[in-house]
């Protein structure tokens, strides 16, 4: 009930305010939740610890709350989705690795489309689904029914589908199949396999994409969306993994390209649940 409240409350902030003064209020709420000491913030600063080996503990803590009033700013952008039109989304949006993404385009293929929860993902998903084939994402269901109804409606607006997180496989290789595309995000816990083999999971998110498109015949991508001043983004692009390549191999060269981004960018990492496994 707390978690669909506070959603609310951003949701009409964003839609009744000037979109300055909705921020800075989302802004100040992330604050309060920040020194609420909550679980997610320890799950956070122990994410950030890992990532950022070495550092001291009160640069750790300054990178968390970053990150709390960063969520605070990608959560108002999409509840804004609501109320944008496709161009004001592109306008707002540059592209860097465009020769990456037109040649998954050009395939013609299914594309997986491994990310993080870096900058905002949303957006990515629906500024993604507007220019292109249909956009799945693997997801788990928000613990509150309300919350994850919200979710959906809007996601569903952009033309973007869910997937469930617990069991994607099956789902995924069909629309892989029929040329659509998948995201997975690599900073979750690993994803199950194939069916028909309960129990056994893949080391890594990122292992799971490989060996997902080794079997549908997918590209596998990575990309991120990153926030940039002036309440612009980057939709970033890199070179596709390589079908060739061992899932192993792919997998820890996808990991460490989403490492490079989360290193440059690490106050705008919402790992909000303890990432042990991811990345790797």
């Amino acid at each position: 009930m707390m978690a669909w409240l506070a959603y609310r409350v951003a949701d009409l902030v964003v839609r009744i305010l000037p979109p300055g003064l909705a921020d800075r209020m989302c802004v100040a709420l992330a604050r309060i939740a920040f020194h609420a000491g909550l679980p997610a913030r320890r799950a956070l600063e122990g994410n950030l610890a890992r990532l950022l080996g070495g550092q001291a503990h009160h640069a750790i803590r300054a990178r968390a709350r970053e990150s709390f009033e960063h969520f605070a700013l990608a959560l108002s952008d999409f509840l804004r989705l609501d109320s944008i039109a496709p161009e004001v989304l592109a306008r707002a949006v540059e592209i860097h690795g465009a020769e990456h993404l037109e040649a998954a385009r050009a395939t013609g293929r299914g594309v997986i489309v491994l990310s993080a929860h870096l900058g905002n993902w949303e957006w990515g998903a629906a500024w993604l689904a507007t220019g292109g084939p249909r956009v799945h994402v693997v997801a788990r269901p928000h613990a509150s029914v309300q919350v994850e109804r919200l979710f959906r409606r809007l996601r569903r607006e952009w033309g973007v589908s869910m997937l469930p997180a617990h069991a994607p496989w099956g789902e995924a290789a069909s629309a892989l199949r029929r040329g659509e595309w998948v995201a997975v995000m690599a900073d979750r816990p690993a994803l199950r396999r194939a069916p028909g083999r309960a129990g056994v999971r893949s080391p890594s998110a990122c292992a799971f994409a490989s060996a997902l498109a080794r079997r549908t015949g997918a590209w596998v991508l990575p990309a991120v969306m990153i926030h940039l001043p002036g309440r612009r983004y980057a939709a970033c692009f890199e070179a596709p993994l390589a079908l060739a390549e061992s899932r192993a191999a792919a997998g820890a060269r996808a990991g460490a390209i989403l490492r490079r981004y989360l290193l440059r960018y690490p106050g705008q990492w919402c790992a909000f649940e303890p990432v042990r496994e991811a990345l790797g």
